[in-house]
């Protein structure tokens, strides 16, 4: 049926920005730590995900446009917009957080352990993505509250120093949590109906 067949090529291009957006968090400590040739490949990604969040915005309004879809699929269509753009945003941030720097080694280290449990989050999507049973608030929610407690021990070896720069990379590596948040948000509200905070 087209209409599953249209369906199934926004999902993949969604799938696709996951993966542009995952790749840049793996990156941009790398830049952080003055390596310019992965600042040039994180602004390839960051041009990369803006292509791709273009299309599924195009892709979606035209199927909404085409096919005046009701309850799961309109839900579907919505969403898929906001979690684009959502692994957008998140390409963004990393871009900025490689155009720093930091020498910091205890922040670093808190900076890695925050991108470990970023990636987890990744990895808890893209199962949620291929259908294996998880559960996918519960973990996400898990995994932002482990964030924001490195988020709060970056901010207390920060305040001695009054170091903007790196407490914006501590905000940004946050943020991205969050944005990983709403998108496991979105895909329950597709699967299920159900609006829910995963904070």
């Amino acid at each position: 049926m087209i209409v599953d067949r249209r369906l199934n090529e926004i999902r993949e291009e969604v799938i696709k920005l996951h993966g542009i957006a995952k790749r840049s968090v793996e990156l941009c400590l790398d830049g952080l730590k003055g390596n310019d040739e992965v600042r040039r490949k994180l602004e390839e990604l960051e041009k990369e995900a803006d292509a791709v969040n273009f299309d599924v915005d195009y892709s979606c309004v035209t199927f909404i446009a085409l096919f005046q879809p009701v309850a799961r699929d309109l839900r579907f269509a919505i969403s898929m917009m906001k979690i684009s753009s959502a692994y957008e945003r998140i390409t963004d941030l990393a871009l900025e957080i490689g155009y720093y720097y930091c020498r910091d080694e205890l922040l670093i280290e808190i900076f890695e352990g925050m991108k470990s449990k970023l990636i987890e989050m990744f990895g808890v999507i893209e199962n949620s993505y291929s259908g294996k049973d998880v559960d996918l608030v519960y973990m996400l929610r898990s995994l932002d509250n482990v964030i924001d407690d490195y988020y709060d021990r970056a901010l207390s070896h920060l305040k001695k120093k009054c170091d903007v720069e790196t407490v914006l990379v501590a905000r940004h590596l946050e943020r991205i949590g969050d944005l990983l948040g709403k998108i496991g948000a979105g895909i329950v509200f597709i699967e299920e109906g159900r609006r829910i905070w995963i904070k």
